[in-house]
């Protein structure tokens, strides 16, 4: 089966522009340093080396964290123009041994035996680039073990709401509102699917997840001034991000 075959979002096109505006600067690092918080008390629950799956991981940015901590990490992408960038970051890392790279889309990965039972799955910003996104969360469960943990991020269709009231742009929100048309320019950065928070928790609810913690990642950079943004340290920003609590369901 061809990743061609699927609609789905491809990045070969945009490869170098979205390392450099997403990847790279302040965002960046704020994306890294909330995962990194979020994900510390299941990796210091387990000393065991994990078997990781990096889902739609693109250039690796979050995964090769994991592979220098100890971690076998598969990671996965129908880019080959992403991909080629993770395996230039692999090899300068010396990380070859523990980062193995698929050219496979994300529907096909449960077929791969070597990646069942999977410890830690990541599915980070890979939502709303597709076209079937609730049956993807499906086909990613088989994939976990009993016990096993899903880290996920997706684009919160309400952030964007709020950026275009923030903004002052009525026009745009009400035409997005009546053609329920919210994705971006075809060659821009914004997905084509941002999500509504509530059909996630539905769809995680309807393929038997129960969520731990989660958190706001971007409302920190997306929602800041450009006067703001140029006078604030980055370090200090991102730093600050960290003194925000997690949310955490009752009962959980």
């Amino acid at each position: 089966m061809s990743a061609s075959r699927y609609k789905d979002r491809n990045f070969d096109d945009l490869a170098h522009r979205f390392r450099h505006r997403i990847y790279g600067g302040l965002k960046g690092d704020v994306r890294l340093a909330v995962l990194n918080r979020d994900l510390a008390p299941l990796l210091a629950a387990d000393q065991r080396n994990l078997k990781v799956i990096d889902a739609g991981g693109g250039q690796g940015h979050f995964a090769m964290d994991l592979a220098e901590a100890g971690h076998q990490v598969f990671l996965a992408d129908i880019s080959a123009q992403m991909l080629a960038h993770a395996d230039a970051q692999i090899r300068e890392k010396q990380l070859q041994k523990r980062v193995s790279l698929l050219h496979r889309p994300l529907q096909e990965l449960p077929q791969i035996e070597a990646l069942q039972d999977a410890d830690l799955l990541i599915c980070h910003a890979v939502l709303e680039w597709l076209e079937q996104p609730q049956q993807a969360l499906q086909q990613l469960r088989r994939l976990l073990k009993p016990g096993g943990h899903l880290s996920l991020t997706f684009y919160n269709r309400r952030g964007l709401e709020f950026r275009l009231l923030q903004r002052g742009s009525f026009r745009q929100l009400d035409r997005n509102i009546d053609e329920n048309h919210w994705g971006g320019h075809p060659g821009g950065l914004t997905p084509q699917n941002p999500l509504l928070p509530e059909s996630v928790q539905a769809w995680l609810t309807e393929a038997d997840f129960s969520v731990v913690c989660h958190s706001g990642i971007r409302c920190f950079h997306d929602f800041m001034t450009p006067r703001f943004g140029k006078k604030c340290p980055p370090q200090r920003l991102w730093k600050r991000s960290l003194s925000i609590p997690r949310w955490t369901p009752i009962g959980s």
